[in-house]
């Protein structure tokens, strides 16, 4: 043990001042002494020895939990500057491919920053201020066996924060191993040829670490009323509960990297549990927009068609973004004790396979819209074969709960829509020179007109987009404070209305119906 104490600490002087990914923690380390302790938690060899608590034997777990108790008053070491109260702390969990953390009552004044780090790497940096106080926090994983937090302070800070580590999380299974250790026989990833047309689908597909301890893969949704709230779809048996919502990290990304922006927590807004009727479906809220990551919003399907062939796009938990392809039609099946036939069941795969991980995972028909989501099966890269997909359908209204369906949240406006196209998020303002709220698109769902007013603003143009990004229908009305637009002769469905002004423009999502 004292070899291993000695190793880490030399690991964590090394790290020097070249932690340049935040000015203010590169000069704040300038004038530190360096740091003489590392908190020692159990490494993956003792863990083993008390068969990690019998999770092992999950196959969506990558990390084993240990109950922490440490917090700025009762750990580590406080330094003063000429500006700033310094905190630091390190924690190191021996042969950990890498840790994760979770907080709780983190609670930090304006203009004090939390830094979190790893040894590995110094590209795994993540910075936390108040705008994320919350009553629980869970932490990305960092690569490597060592966690550092430098806490930074100014003296004037308003009260001294505080927070908790609760838990750490020691992964065993390096799920974020380079992505050539990948068996390319089985993985195909979404950059192959096989991707090539899902280019935008891949970009709804996220990584969900849930309780910083078991992987599965979830769905950014598009929404039938054009607005789209930040809603992802994932597996039942993947997060059934409030307390499991808020403990998920989710990572839209394209590679096996854990140093992208990561959406920390969620709502749990929808789900069936096995009480006069079970499905395998629950539909998050996430905690903030993620559409600074460049992330699109996937179609669906509602309308119970069986599809003739299907793409899964999935995380499995050894590698990065994957491709599935079965080219035959799927088949309406039973599963376990789930509602009787409210399965696709993909008998096998052509291309591809899904694994452990890829819980969740949405499949997707030949019009790209998501069809269904990963709820278990026997497929891994020696059989890839009998995968069962909780039918969309069934969930979308099946019940008639809203905390128990999906139509409530993904088509709030009731509209007679059974299916929608795939969309990029569209900015409720588009112009720097912003809008002001007194803004009026009425009706909305429409029929025959439209009439837009603002208080505060003259209008100046009116267009109006389909979702294809196609300019439908523009109308130049001078310098108005209201306009009245026939839509009458426009399809139903989705559209932008833009709404122009002297002095900036805005966006709005607009529905016409029956």
């Amino acid at each position: 043990m004292r070899r291993l104490l000695f190793v880490c600490i030399s690991i964590l002087l090394s790290v020097g001042c070249v932690l340049a990914q935040s000015d203010r923690l590169a000069s704040v380390r300038m004038r530190l002494p360096a740091l003489q302790g590392v908190g020692m938690l159990p490494s993956r060899q003792a863990l083993a020895q008390t068969d990690f608590d019998g999770l092992s034997a999950d196959q969506n777990v990558f990390a084993i939990p240990i109950t922490t108790d440490y917090n700025p008053c009762n750990s580590g070491e406080w330094t003063t500057t000429d500006r700033f109260r310094v905190w630091r702390f390190a924690l190191c969990s021996p042969n950990a491919f890498s840790l994760n953390a979770t907080l709780s009552d983190f609670y930090i004044p304006v203009d004090a920053e939390l830094f979190v780090f790893g040894t590995d790497t110094l590209r795994s940096i993540t910075t936390y201020t108040s705008e994320q106080n919350a009553e629980n926090l869970p932490l990305p994983p960092v690569d490597g066996d060592m966690l550092v937090f430098e806490y930074v302070e100014p003296l004037d800070a308003e009260f001294q924060g505080m927070f908790n580590v609760v838990q750490v999380a020691h992964d065993f299974k390096g799920v974020f191993a380079a992505a050539d250790s990948v068996d390319a026989e089985c993985h195909i990833g979404i950059d192959s040829d096989f991707g090539v047309d899902w280019q935008n689908e891949q970009r709804a597909v996220c990584q969900i670490i849930i309780g910083g301890t078991t992987l599965c893969t979830g769905t950014l949704l598009a929404s039938a009323d054009g607005i789209c709230e930040p809603y992802v779809l994932t597996a039942r048996h993947c997060v059934h509960t409030q307390k499991m919502a808020e403990t998920c990290v989710f990572y839209f990304k394209n590679d096996d990297a854990l140093n992208v922006p990561a959406i920390v927590g969620a709502t749990l807004v929808a789900t069936k549990d096995n009480d006069d009727g079970f499905l395998d479906f629950s539909l998050l809220k996430l905690s903030e927009r993620p559409d600074g990551l460049g992330v699109y919003y996937a179609g669906w399907d509602a309308s119970g068609e069986v599809p003739s062939g299907a793409v899964c796009i999935h995380h499995p938990a050894s590698g990065g973004k994957l491709i599935s392809v079965d080219n035959d039609s799927l088949k309406v099946a039973s599963y376990r004790n789930f509602d009787e036939n409210s399965f696709f069941n993909v008998e096998e795969w052509d291309v591809g396979t899904t694994e452990i991980g890829s819980s969740g995972a949405p499949i997707f028909d030949s019009n790209h819209r998501v069809v269904g989501i990963l709820a278990g099966g026997d497929a891994d890269c020696a059989y890839p074969m009998n995968d069962y997909f909780q039918m969309f359908s069934i969930c979308y209204d099946r019940y008639a709960d809203e905390s128990q369906q999906l139509k409530r949240w993904l088509n709030p406006n009731d509209t007679n829509f059974v299916r929608i196209d795939g969309r990029y998020p569209q900015p409720s303002v588009i112009s720097e020179k912003k809008v002001g709220s007194a803004l009026s698109v009425y009706p909305n769902p429409a029929k025959n007109v439209v009439d837009i007013s603002c208080d505060n603003q003259l209008i100046t143009s009116v267009t109006i987009v389909d979702m294809q990004g196609r300019q439908v229908l523009r109308l130049n009305v001078g310098r108005e404070p209201s306009v009245r637009v026939d839509v009458s002769e426009l399809p139903l469905g989705i559209y932008v209305c833009r709404v122009t002004f002297e002095n900036g423009e805005s966006d709005n999502a607009m529905i016409i119906k029956e």
